[in-house]
């Protein structure tokens, strides 16, 4: 369905970036994508990169071993105008939110999306007057129209299964500096389950892997596939971790209001 949506970042000089979707922009649709798979900032500016989209989808970059443009796309992965038809790369730059609300505001395009501070709010067309339109929390309405479950999930069990992916991952990453860090498995099982237990920790997490991402992608060949499965396994990482840092940060909130 071609309900068109715009997709934006706040960048580090306050001006923002954004980039046209033609596909699919409802929330139910691109809302629950964005919020599922596009929730760290290096994923988001990768996602920038591509410019405008026909169809937004998990995925960034296509598996080397199979067919992706834009007449045979990969179900998961983005279909971008420049990268996969050949077309001038495309996005636009507002000098400031005003600006980005009000030329959206007079577009054809009926939903904005926009990561901003870890986090994503939206709008729709409902007003065309700019000066009335407000952002909302992606999230909340997600969950008020029950798009989304209310983030739940056991603690313990969701620990012990994150700490032993992350523990797998660095032993795959590099064997030998794993080995010259960690004793054995237990021990490093140990030390990752006390990294958890802190938000600090958690970023310092997200920060490293949001580091291996942009190295796998921009410095190593992606057809050797024992790089393509860490890469693969890194994402995947990285959409649990920001998760259970934003549960952790509610549950210290709490703490604090108690």
């Amino acid at each position: 369905m071609a309900e068109r949506s715009r997709i934006a970042i706040k960048q580090k000089d306050n001006t923002y970036k954004s980039i046209l979707c033609f596909h699919d922009g409802n929330l139910s649709n691109n809302g629950k994508m964005l919020y599922d798979n596009y929730q760290d900032s290096i994923k988001v500016e990768l996602l920038m990169s591509l410019g405008d989209l026909s169809c937004l989808r998990e995925h960034l970059f296509p598996n080397i071993f199979h067919q992706h443009n834009f007449e045979h796309p990969l179900d998961d992965v983005c279909v971008a105008y420049h990268r996969d038809r050949g077309e001038k790369i495309n996005f636009e730059i507002d000098k400031d939110l005003e600006s980005l609300i009000k030329n959206f505001s007079l577009s054809d395009q009926e939903y904005l999306y926009l990561y901003e501070d870890g986090h994503w709010k939206y709008t729709d067309t409902k007003f065309k007057d700019y000066e009335n339109i407000v952002l909302k929390d992606l999230e909340s309405d997600l969950i008020k129209y029950n798009i989304i479950n209310q983030p739940t999930f056991n603690n313990n069990c969701f620990i012990d299964e994150l700490s032993n992916e992350l523990v797998q991952y660095d032993k795959n990453v590099d064997f030998y500096e794993y080995s010259d860090v960690y004793e054995d498995d237990i021990y490093a099982f140990n030390d990752m389950k006390k990294c958890l237990s802190t938000i600090s920790s958690v970023n310092n997490l997200i920060e490293n892997l949001c580091s291996d991402i942009n190295y796998f992608a921009s410095e190593n060949d992606l057809s050797n596939n024992d790089i393509l499965n860490n890469f693969k396994t890194a994402n995947n990482l990285l959409i649990k971790l920001n998760y259970y840092s934003k549960i952790l940060e509610k549950e210290n909130n709490n703490e604090m209001d108690i």
